[in-house]
């Protein structure tokens, strides 16, 4: 005789007991949470460091224009006015490098909005415009000239970025 009996399986078993099954969906949907609340934070980072960062080039930007003003009134020949737009222009080219070092700071290396290389050339001519001033030799249209052209240039990499 043969005693075997089919016996239909259910389609579906469930996973463990209630209590289990219950524990599982709370973990799942604190887990959706999680991923929606880190999304979230992520965006809104992202959106601060883009405003920032705009933020920092428009006064870089701002300080550049206005030492460019200032080297543009300075006449080629030493004036006893010579000494204070000097020193209105390196006013802004040290602004420029402050808020150059914050973004930096902020960023690391990839938020270097000015090379070094330029601040370096602006440094070195506005010494040497200042150095004649001070001396009262000869024609500084040279040098004026000089300091100009390295801030038109910084201005056109800034703008073409």
């Amino acid at each position: 005789m043969n005693y075997y009996r089919f016996q239909q399986k259910p389609s579906f078993q469930p996973y463990g007991t209630k209590t289990q099954q219950r524990m599982l969906l709370v973990a799942l949907v604190v887990s959706i949470a999680a991923a929606l609340v880190f999304g979230y934070l992520y965006i809104s980072t992202s959106v601060y460091q883009n405003k920032a960062n705009s933020q920092f080039e428009s006064r870089i930007n701002s300080n550049l224009v206005d030492a460019i003003g200032h080297v543009s009134r300075l006449t080629g020949s030493v004036q006893s006015s010579s000494a204070i737009k000097l020193s209105q222009v390196r006013q802004h080219i040290f602004a420029m490098e402050q808020i150059n070092d914050i973004s930096i700071a902020i960023k690391g290396e990839g938020g270097r909005i000015i090379p070094q290389e330029a601040i370096t050339a602006l440094y070195s001519v506005l010494e040497r415009y200042e150095a004649a001033v001070q001396t009262a030799t000869g024609n500084t249209l040279e040098l004026r000239t000089l300091l100009l052209t390295h801030l038109m240039s910084l201005q056109e990499m800034l703008t073409k970025d």
